[in-house]
Parts: structure tokens; C-alpha cells; sequence
């Protein structure tokens, strides 16, 4: 039977450069408990080296975790890549990680990138450039997440910088991209007058948190059998009974 869950799929952990320090994937975790949250999706830029930490974290909570990662594509679009599991994210964090820039991280400039390892529970400091875009072509990363049976979702179009709209003009038909995520301040009805290009998409909106008092900000819906990636898949493609509603 379908019922609906409450899912925040682009949460940062403090492996983004651009988040706090309080974003540790235990933090993250707890927060969400409390919001009630019943799926999350940590979406660090370019790597998704602390989603087995946050579904470590969450281990025995409810808490359902997928695996995420917001690639910045050699246009600069950030795109929302959602894998189906633990063994297709580790292909995928392979192949963003040969594309990433070269040279090494200077935290000063672009902030502090940090891994917490659930095995040893050191915290360990990843030295690649994560802040600047990958060599990937938007073109390259929804085949490429495609072929390992993910699912991709530009993120924050209706922003003046790194969204689809912004940096192309329009969303290319050829691409299987099924939904689209707005930021938490605009609504769906507000996204689809500013952005007629954007209308009879699927619309789903994320917290992009940075903060932990941002997790849950923005959140939508999904009228789902269970909460799994297949299912969510289904939702985001409006198949099977399945939906997607913007909160």
C-alpha cells in the first residue's frame, strides 16, 4: 500500500568544504531523528566518501539512508546523482574521482573536508580539490549514473548559479532526467511561473543543507510501498501509483 515518507535526499556532511564543522554524520543523524525525517540522501560534493558513515550512523534507527553525491559537471551544473546501492556508488565515487581537478585542497580558501571513518572512528582530512567542477559533461554523468542504475536530479534550478537553467538555458530532452529539485524558498507553483520550461516536470525540493538547523527545511514527499531506491525511483518518475509532493 502506498503512504507517504518524509525524505531530505541533499544533505551535506562535513565532507563538503561549504559546510559546517557541526555536520558530522552522527549530528546529521540525530537531527533527522528529531525532524521525524524518514529518508536522507548525504550529498557531498563530487564524493561520497562519508555515506557509509551516515548509514553506519543510522544503523537500526529507521532512519533510511541512500546513497548520494552532488557532482559539479564540467558546465558547473550541480547535479543531485542518486545509486542504488553501496556497490554502485563506490563505481560511481571511482569514476567522479579520476574527473576531479587536479591539485589539492586549500582550506583556507575553500574550507575545511572532512571523512569520519564508522570502522576506526578516526576523522581524517580529504586533500582532493572537491570544490571545483568535475571533467564531466552533464551528458557523461546521466549516462554514467544511468548505467549503474541510478537515478540523476539537477539541483536548485530556479538559482542564479550552478543550476541547469542558469548555466544552459533549458533542460536537454535527450537526458533521462525525470525530476527536477528546487531550493527551499520558492514553491512548486512559484518555480513553475518564473520557470515555464520547467512545467509537466516533477518538482521535488531538499534542504541542500549546510547547517544542521537546515536539514528538514526543505522536504517533500513520497507516496511510496516502502522506502527503498527502487521505490523512490518509481516516485520521482510518477510510475506505478507511485508520486512525489513538494512540502
Amino acid at each position: 500500500m502506498v503512504r507517504a515518507f518524509a525524505a531530505d535526499l541533499h544533505v551535506h556532511t562535513y565532507l563538503s568544504p561549504c559546510a559546517a564543522r557541526e555536520m558530522s554524520p552522527q549530528a546529521i543523524v540525530g537531527r533527522c531523528l528529531e525532524l521525524g525525517l524518514d529518508i536522507i540522501a548525504p550529498a557531498d560534493h563530487n564524493s561520497a566518501a562519508n555515506v557509509e558513515a551516515v548509514a553506519s550512523a543510522a544503523a537500526g534507527t529507521g532512519l533510511v539512508v541512500i546513497c548520494g553525491m552532488e557532482v559539479c559537471t564540467k558546465e558547473e551544473v550541480h547535479v543531485l546523482t542518486l545509486l542504488p546501492d553501496a556497490r554502485a556508488m563506490a563505481e560511481w565515487e571511482s569514476k567522479v574521482a579520476s574527473s576531479r581537478a587536479p591539485g589539492t585542497n586549500v582550506p583556507a580558501i575553500f574550507g575545511e573536508q572532512w571523512v569520519f571513518s564508522p570502522q576506526t572512528g578516526d576523522i581524517v582530512q580529504e586533500t582532493s580539490l572537491l570544490a571545483a567542477p568535475a571533467s564531466l559533461s552533464l551528458d557523461e554523468v546521466v549516462y554514467g549514473v544511468g548505467a549503474l542504475g541510478g537515478i540523476c536530479v539537477p539541483c536548485h534550478v530556479d538559482r542564479r548559479a550552478f543550476s541547469i537553467l542558469a548555466q544552459l538555458g533549458f533542460v536537454p530532452e535527450h537526458l533521462d532526467i525525470p525530476a527536477l529539485e528546487i531550493s527551499r524558498i520558492i514553491t512548486g507553483d512559484e518555480a513553475r511561473t518564473a520557470f515555464p520550461g520547467i512545467c509537466g516536470r516533477t518538482l521535488v525540493s531538499f534542504s541542500d543543507a549546510h547547517f544542521l538547523n537546515e536539514i528538514g527545511l526543505g522536504c517533500s514527499l513520497f507516496g511510496i510501498e516502502e522506502p527503498t531506491f527502487d521505490e523512490i525511483a518509481l516516485a520521482l518518475r510518477g510510475e506505478a501509483g507511485r508520486w512525489v509532493q513538494v512540502e
